[in-house]
């Protein structure tokens, strides 16, 4: 059975709970603050435990929860007056070296086993495709782009998994008729959409973690092309 957990409500679950006990702490007399002051200050956490939250869930997907991670620190370091900087003065500087090491790690991910895919899309689209019969693993991560990954005259033996990250972006896996699909992770302001058919008596399994942030994803099934020149099922 496809697994449908979501770390998402989870995650909003826990900062509810927080904000609760703060509230009630702060009615009762056992804590004095100012709870518009900490919000205004220590918003920043919030975007650092989406970053960590990320990286723990799809860690194979590691630049996108890296880079939030990062950014939540330099905030919440910048909200406390650590950091003496306007950040403001730094973002197209900081905007520029992050697509450039996008399209580097992009170039670099082509280098790659047929057993494991990486693929990097900052900006643009890309394409990935294996025929390999012992499918592993893969890592994707599109920020402000798009990637398809054909997996559609793959095999897996026994077990496989896929860690998707996406910001303002979408990724779509095409996967054989014959594998379990299971799909789990962290939908902030978007989502993943699972097409693909269970296969009547069970096969290979593949795990799906994704997390999808003002993004979407999508697996789905296809005609297997057992030759070039066939045209592909969409």
């Amino acid at each position: 059975m496809e697994s449908r957990r979501s770390y998402g409500q989870v995650l909003v679950g826990v900062l509810v709970v927080l904000a609760g006990v703060v509230l009630l702490l702060e009615r009762t007399g056992v804590v004095e603050v100012d709870l518009g002051t900490v919000a205004a200050t220590l918003w920043p956490l919030l975007v650092v435990l989406v970053g960590v939250t990320s990286l723990l869930l799809v860690p194979r997907a590691w630049f996108g929860p890296a880079v939030i991670t990062a950014s939540g620190v330099v905030l919440l370091l910048d909200r406390l007056d650590v950091l003496d900087v306007s950040l403001w003065e730094y973002l197209w500087p900081v905007a520029v070296i992050l697509i450039g090491l996008g399209i580097t790690f992009g170039a670099a991910a082509r280098n790659e086993r047929e057993d494991h895919v990486t693929a990097i899309a900052f900006w643009w689209g890309t394409e990935r495709r294996t025929r390999t019969q012992q499918f592993r693993s893969a890592s994707l991560t599109a920020i402000m782009g798009g990637i398809e990954l054909d997996l559609r005259d793959a095999d897996i033996q026994g077990s496989a998994r896929i860690d998707v990250f996406t910001f303002w972006g979408g990724v779509d896996i095409k996967v054989p008729r014959t594998w379990e699909v299971r799909t789990t992770g962290l939908p902030l302001l978007g989502g993943w959409e699972n097409k693909a058919e269970l296969p009547v008596g069970g096969g290979p399994v593949l795990d799906v973690r994704i997390v999808a942030i003002m993004a979407g994803a999508e697996v789905r099934n296809g005609k297997q092309r057992v030759e070039r020149g066939i045209q592909d099922a969409r």
